[in-house]
């Protein structure tokens, strides 16, 4: 299996929406939550922002905040920039974010510590770049807690390594492991909040054996998830979008009603001490 390739797949298309009916919904939200007291004139930017589907659609509810994303991929960082949406955009290494000590207001991160070699580093650089009292968002899916249903099936030798080959998830947390590292690196809890408890953890699942039986018929090391799906939609017309809505707002309804409930699916807001 070799490294993944993160100029091949590009995540974050067109925009997030708060509608149950998107897959985005419940995460936008949360991340919405946690900085609703920042006065207008605040800075805010999202880690790993691939080509700006949460940051966008932040700046266009918040239109009053300062918005910046950041990403290790040229091609997504390029792609950001040509919506024209009033943020800013840079491309960053993956241990060494662009901006000066203390210069954000808010540092947001969806889906991004399950991908990196070193999240100490992704840590540390969220620390360093954060005011003092400074809010940390961040969305991370826990592959390794005992609530996972991929970490039963791994005990069974079923999907180990789906997750890497078609998303590029190398980490494994434990909820306790996340919250003791961000801890360690200088933050305060102040709110946790969980989502896709049992439907969305069939969801996950369901997606990726199905796009791990659709890269070995055509002969795939590599499959984008989110172009996957979206192109599966348009060809099974107006009824498999309906089925999709339908399923996505079920999900979400799921992570509203429960969000207070452990799951692997962790939504953590922190201050920086």
């Amino acid at each position: 299996m070799g490294k993944f390739d993160y100029e091949k797949s590009i995540w974050g298309h067109g925009r997030a929406s708060i509608k149950l009916s998107s897959p985005t919904s419940f995460r936008l939200r949360q991340s919405l939550s946690s900085i609703k007291a920042l006065a207008g004139g605040a800075k805010v930017m999202e880690l790993g922002s691939g080509a700006g589907q949460f940051i966008r659609e932040i700046k266009a509810i918040r239109p009053d905040l300062e918005c910046y994303g950041s990403d290790i991929s040229e091609h997504a960082i390029n792609l950001a920039k040509q919506a024209n949406d009033g943020v800013q955009y840079d491309l960053s290494a993956e241990k060494k974010l662009p901006y000066a000590d203390n210069f954000f207001d808010a540092i947001l991160i969806f889906d991004v510590l399950e991908h990196v070699e070193n999240p100490g580093a992704i840590f540390s650089e969220v620390h360093r770049t954060l005011k003092s009292g400074g809010v940390f968002y961040a969305f991370v899916p826990c592959e390794g807690d005992f609530l996972s249903f991929w970490n039963l099936l791994r005990k069974f030798g079923v999907g180990a390594n789906l997750t890497k080959m078609y998303a590029g998830h190398i980490n494994r947390f434990s909820r306790e492991e996340l919250v003791a590292t961000v801890k360690a690196f200088g933050f305060e809890i102040k709110k946790i909040r969980y989502s896709e408890h049992i439907l969305g953890q069939f969801l996950g699942l369901a997606s990726f054996f199905s796009m791990d039986r659709f890269a070995k018929k055509n002969n795939l090391q590599q499959v984008n998830n989110e172009q996957y799906f979206y192109d599966l939609s348009q060809k099974g017309g107006g009824v498999l979008r309906l089925v999709k809505n339908l399923v996505n707002t079920a999900v979400a309804l799921e992570s509203m009603l429960f969000s207070r409930l452990p799951s692997p699916n962790v939504h953590l807001t922190v201050i920086k001490k």
